[in-house]
């Protein structure tokens, strides 16, 4: 009799750990459907929630009837009140409710302005693609571009790295051999407001750029941080030192950085990152880069890439073109 007691109490742990393994989030519908997976965010307008069988979605949030979270959420009201650890349920009476240290307040769904997820203490991202573009012919030419980037997140403090190496060749002439290095540092003193600082490193022989170091201290706001959309950009000054068709000078510059990503369908994914130094010294040249595309999600982490590289200088190197642009088409890994 005690061993059949010591295994149903044994099922009975078993089947508690299980469910709260397995726990998740409830989305009921005013037409009577379930939803059940993760829910990310409430932004005021919709309800993003990724369930075990799809990509996460968005659910308009006037056609919900109720939400049930698993874990807290950080959620701000309609009037402004902040709630720092609150859960949606529903009480006896089937009533929704928020729930702030064992105390239930009634709320309607669409007071919500928005509650999102804690954020993660650790957090990373990064991918690699490889874009090229071959043509035989009247003309041959080769354009090959190998480019990765990176974010790492620890509490208040991110820092970002991106790479890139691009080869170009026309007729058999090398027309670009350029190396390009950015990396920036975040620290958020009071979200979504941050400072920080940002270097970077750049090389191109074919335009006689031997070389070009910029570091500089910024300012920045992520204005957009949603599961679906993230628009940040930082400014402030900094200084250049750079070699052009072997003269060298240096000075003072000023920096504008603008990171931007939006997915629109769960697979496809818009995406805009644009640099901007104006320098302060010798012909006072302007540098403007600029990348813009789409990824589009094929199988797993793997990604089909297809974008626009632009480059403009006002005062560059005697010979060389103002600007200078790259169509690409590529596969890409997100890690």
């Amino acid at each position: 009799m005690q061993a059949k007691r010591l295994a149903a109490a044994s099922a009975a742990c078993a089947l508690f750990f299980a469910a709260d393994l397995y726990a998740e989030d409830r989305v009921v519908m005013k037409n009577g459907d379930v939803i059940t997976g993760n829910v990310s965010l409430i932004d005021g307008d919709d309800v993003y929630i990724e369930p075990s069988y799809a990509d996460e979605f968005a659910v308009d949030l006037s056609e919900v009837a109720s939400i049930e979270l698993d874990e807290a959420f950080e959620v701000e009201l309609e009037d402004r009140t902040m709630l720092d650890a609150a859960t949606l349920s529903l009480n006896a009476a089937g009533e929704q409710v928020l729930e702030v240290d064992g105390e239930q307040r009634p709320v309607v769904l669409t007071e919500i302005a928005e509650a999102r997820e804690p954020e993660e203490y650790f957090d990373w991202s990064a991918l690699v693609d490889f874009n090229a573009t071959f043509n035989e012919g009247n003309t041959d030419s080769r354009n090959t571009v190998l480019y990765g980037q990176g974010d790492i997140k620890i509490g208040d403090h991110r820092q970002y790295l991106d790479i890139t190496f691009r080869d170009e060749e026309q007729n058999g002439v090398q027309t670009k051999d350029q190396t390009l290095l950015n990396y920036s540092y975040n620290w958020f003193f009071n979200d979504p407001w941050f400072v920080g600082a940002s270097a970077s490193w750049e090389r191109d022989p074919i335009r006689e750029l031997d070389h070009r170091y910029t570091a500089g201290v910024l300012v920045g706001r992520d204005l957009i941080d949603t599961a679906t959309t993230f628009l940040t950009f930082s400014f402030g000054p900094g200084y250049s030192s750079e070699e052009i068709g072997g003269v060298s000078d240096e000075g003072a510059v000023a920096l504008w950085n603008l990171r931007y990503e939006q997915d629109f369908t769960g697979w496809m994914t818009f995406f805009h990152n644009d640099n901007l130094t104006q320098h302060f010294y010798g012909a006072d040249n302007l540098v403007i880069k600029t990348n813009t595309g789409f990824r589009f999600d094929l199988v797993g982490d793997l990604y089909a890439n297809v974008s626009l590289r632009y480059d403009y200088e006002t005062e560059p190197a005697a010979g060389a073109s103002k600007d200078d642009s790259t169509l690409q088409l590529g596969l890409g890994y997100k890690f």
